[in-house]
């Protein structure tokens, strides 16, 4: 008679935070991003656990104070010795990892992220005509190899611990980014015909009247790339792409920009606070209409009034 050997069903990312013997300070959660999930952890003296398998693939970053005298098993990859500043730790989905590691200085941090599947599926095939079943992705360890991946990595660490001012829409066009350096240079489709499909051309100019016209309906709102996409009737990735090339801004940062420009109107009519124009406009708080307007005006709004 066969034994049927039942394989633990791999967790969710809410799911994983009863399996992991340390809690976080920071999560992408409540800021509603798609596809992706960001937590950044309490410093850590040292660790020793079995991690069960995830439905997402997880990357994990460290920062200045790294993990010392560690070892790592994940599948049929090892790593034993110190850890590395700065690098990145891949596992992919469905795989179970031992983590034990100390540190004999300082209690240690890192920022752990997880891609969902339909994210990496997307991009691959969107953006490189890819099978998504047939990209996958090999453990990897303090790796600092790329720039590219570490940086945009870094861009998302920073836009949950200053609480996501750039909204859905920043961290959704990061998210797309990293999937692509992800599969261009650390999946085992790295290096094979990793082009990106259409990489030329503008945005209809009908198109652009529409997203400019659907983001001024919706300033105050969290808009999310998936919004501007559907108006433009084109994918995210090609969406986003696309938008950069024909306005020099990503849709994130375009958005900003038309935030900054409502508020400048309003502040000039002098009829409501700052406090209330910054909800008006869509930033979160008074504090992030300051830090954006200052960049972009030069002054902050008191002083513009």
């Amino acid at each position: 008679m066969t034994r049927t050997v039942h394989l633990p069903k791999p967790l969710t990312p809410d799911d994983r935070l009863a399996h992991i013997s340390y809690a976080f300070r920071h999560t992408s959660a409540p800021l509603g991003w798609r596809g992706l999930r960001v937590e950044h952890d309490t410093p850590q003296p040292g660790s020793d656990f079995v991690h069960p398998p995830l439905e997402c693939l997880m990357l994990v970053l460290t920062g200045d104070i790294f993990p010392e005298r560690t070892e790592h098993r994940c599948d049929d990859a090892r790593y034993n010795g110190d850890g590395l500043p700065h690098a990145m730790n891949l596992l992919p989905p469905g795989v179970e990892s031992r983590w034990r590691w100390r540190n004999t200085l300082s209690s240690t941090h890192s920022t752990h992220y997880q891609l969902s599947p339909a994210l990496i599926a997307k991009v691959a095939e969107e953006a490189f005509g890819f099978d998504p079943a047939r990209v996958h992705f090999p453990v990897r360890y303090y790796d600092q190899t790329s720039p590219e991946v570490i940086d945009t990595l870094s861009a998302l660490r920073h836009e949950l611990l200053t609480g996501g001012p750039g909204g859905r829409l920043c961290a959704e066009s990061l998210a797309n980014v990293l999937v692509v350096h992800l599969i261009r240079q650390m999946s085992n489709r790295q290096g094979s015909d990793g082009v990106i499909r259409g990489s030329g051309g503008r945005l209809a100019r009908r198109a652009l009247r529409g997203v400019e016209e659907y983001i001024h309906a919706h300033l105050d709102q969290n808009i999310s790339l998936a919004d501007l996409a559907n108006v433009a009737q084109l994918s995210e990735f090609h969406f986003a792409r696309l938008f950069k090339q024909t306005t020099g801004l990503p849709p994130y940062q375009f958005v900003i920009h038309q935030r900054v420009e409502r508020a400048k109107r309003l502040i000039a009519e002098g009829r409501l606070s700052l406090a209330q124009i910054a909800v008006d406009v869509g930033f979160s708080d008074q504090s992030q209409l300051n830090r954006h307007f200052k960049r972009v005006v030069g002054v902050t709004p008191k002083r513009f009034a």
